[in-house]
């Protein structure tokens, strides 16, 4: 992978193993062997089971202009020999970088002291992922910076609209630096695919479109745009058991002290669907989208979801022009984020290109088509507000 990473911004937080180089013998050392050399510096760069790495390639960094000083790749044994970086790195500290696999899929990054002699591993882990949001609106784009980086290594993501992609990192704990000002700092897991947003201020804009706290039917725009609230519709063989036509929507309306309200719906399903929908209006009412960089939903369960923001105009019966997103709700709340322009197409079932219907907006929906319940909590579109 090339330093600028590509383009395409809540999370657990751990740190990376600790890594440093040592001086090894100019014979081949098994790892974790301690010993002394006079032919440069070795290290032995081992997998997630301390097991050799073949063939990683390493690359050591200047602490100052992030250049390449030197590079190599790990043998047979895992054994990589430095000789060129001695020069630079002797009075104190340097980078080393060990990248593996197709597109990078094993990385690490670590700050060592070449001063050091004692024998330590590298360990070479799967690479995470990160994407930073920002929730400013189209509009504001252009004042926002070009890139973004994680401090003291060469990884940066350049800006697409809103939000800045970094496809490929280490795991480790970084603060991400946007011109010379930290704005954020995260910490990742081997193989996490980070999602978060980092406001900025006066600029990011975000509406709670629902959060069930006020115990009704409607969703929020209903407090300053008429419109019928949530419905539930079940098609084939498929029914909800909560809420039922007995105890109404306010049935399914729980509450615990970390996430006040929250809807809390239970079905049955052996073929079909069930369906969790609101107008944003009235019937043929709808709303400008087309600012919209996110979507954000907190949700508990054991069902796969798709979810929907759909065109205002009916185009067969109960069938609408739609933007469909894919997730999946687990045992545990969590956040899940839909991106515009990462949605599902599929021309048949009526699933479009975010950019052809968001402009008129008159549906906002959930479907459910396995599992047998489904919790709901806040529901947040970023990037617009429609105060």
């Amino acid at each position: 992978m090339k330093k600028g990473m590509e383009t395409s911004f809540c999370v657990s937080f751990c740190v990376l193993l600790c890594l440093s180089l040592f001086l090894g013998c100019s014979e081949s050392n098994t790892a974790g062997a301690t010993s002394e050399t006079t032919n440069g510096i070795a290290v032995m760069v081992v997998d997630g089971s301390n097991k050799p790495f073949v063939h990683a390639q390493m690359k050591v960094y200047s602490k100052d202009a992030f250049s390449v000083v030197d590079s190599a790749l790990s043998d047979s044994s895992g054994r990589v020999s430095f000789y060129d970086s001695l020069g630079v790195c002797a009075g104190g500290d340097c980078f080393v970088e060990a990248l593996a696999g197709e597109d990078s899929a094993f990385m690490s990054w670590s700050s060592v002291n070449f001063a050091d002699s004692s024998v330590q591993e590298i360990a070479l882990l799967p690479s995470a992922s990160l994407i930073v949001r920002t929730g400013v609106s189209a509009q504001e784009n252009s004042s926002l910076s070009e890139d973004v980086k994680l401090e003291s290594t060469p990884y940066f993501a350049k800006r697409s609209g809103s939000e800045y992609v970094f496809a490929h990192v280490p795991a480790g704990l970084f603060t991400i630096v946007a011109g010379d000002s930290s704005i954020a700092e995260v910490s990742l897991k081997p193989e996490d695919a980070a999602d978060m947003l980092v406001p900025v201020p006066g600029k990011s804009v975000e509406y709670v479109f629902e959060d069930f706290d006020d115990g009704d039917n409607l969703n929020n725009l209903a407090k300053t745009y008429p419109n019928y609230g949530w419905y539930f519709n079940a098609v084939g063989k498929a029914n909800f058991t909560v809420p039922d036509s007995a105890g109404g929507f306010t049935s399914a309306l729980k509450e615990d002290k970390d996430y006040g309200k929250y809807l809390a719906l239970k079905f049955a399903i052996d073929s079909g669907f069930v369906l969790l929908g609101t107008h944003l209006g009235l019937d043929t009412g709808f709303f400008d989208l087309s600012n919209l960089t996110a979507i954000r939903l907190t949700v508990r369960g054991d069902c796969e979801l798709n979810i929907a923001l759909e065109h205002y105009r009916e185009v067969g019966e109960n069938a609408f022009k739609k933007s469909l997103w894919t997730a999946k709700a687990t045992e545990n709340w969590n956040e899940i984020i839909l991106h515009p322009g990462r949605e599902v197409l599929e021309e048949s079932s009526y699933q479009v290109e975010w950019n052809e219907i968001s402009h008129e907006i008159g549906l906002f929906s959930i479907f459910m088509r396995s599992g047998t319940y489904l919790e709901v909590d806040k529901i947040v579109f970023e990037g617009v507000d429609f105060k």
